[in-house]
């Protein structure tokens, strides 16, 4: 399989274990971020978790394999509407909000249901940012993966093997039952 370019919106502790654990596994993968705390991608450049950086969603973004969404779910959505135009026919874009209901229905409203499975790693910790990100945080964790019915099921496939390189343990559900499970 060719490299693949992943790029990451927010880079907290969560997007940021996940991204440092993809390094690890993946050294070869190009990997890119926008954050709006310069700080935590200074820091992911300088210890070699991306490839680049970016203020916001940049031209970069178009070449991505697979978008994760890291950022508050409201803001998540709003980067939906940004990325809408912006992906290739092979993009997978996810999440990793703890709530899928208003994800997956903005996904509809915007007609990226075949670019769009929701995601919740079943980790996280009482520390916050990315100078707290682990690559080992989802380790042995559990990783909802909430696709949506019009997802091809190769870019399942392809996310579902991500997430499992990094040792995540991934679940499929329904996003309403997912949202009914962890209310």
């Amino acid at each position: 399989m060719k490299p693949l370019t992943i790029g990451f919106v927010g880079l907290g502790l969560i997007g940021g274990s996940i991204a440092k654990a993809i390094r690890r596994v993946h050294p070869d993968y190009r990997i890119i971020a926008c954050d709006k705390a310069r700080s935590s991608l200074i820091a992911a450049l300088s210890d070699g978790t991306l490839n680049e950086t970016h203020d916001s969603l940049s031209p970069a973004f178009r070449e991505c394999d697979i978008i994760f969404l890291c950022a508050p779910v409201s803001l998540n959505i709003e980067y939906l509407h940004l990325l809408k135009d912006m992906i290739c026919e092979d993009c997978i874009i996810t999440d990793v909000g703890s709530v899928k209901a208003t994800i997956h229905q903005a996904a509809d409203a915007l007609g990226l249901n075949s670019f769009f499975i929701g995601g919740h790693p079943m980790a996280g910790s009482e520390k916050t940012g990315y100078e707290s990100a682990n690559d080992r945080l989802v380790e042995n964790a559990y990783y909802i993966l909430t696709p949506t019915p019009k997802i091809h099921p190769e870019k399942y496939d392809r996310l579902k093997t991500l997430i499992q390189s990094i040792a995540a343990i991934p679940i499929k559900l329904d996003f309403a039952e997912h949202d009914r499970i962890t209310a």
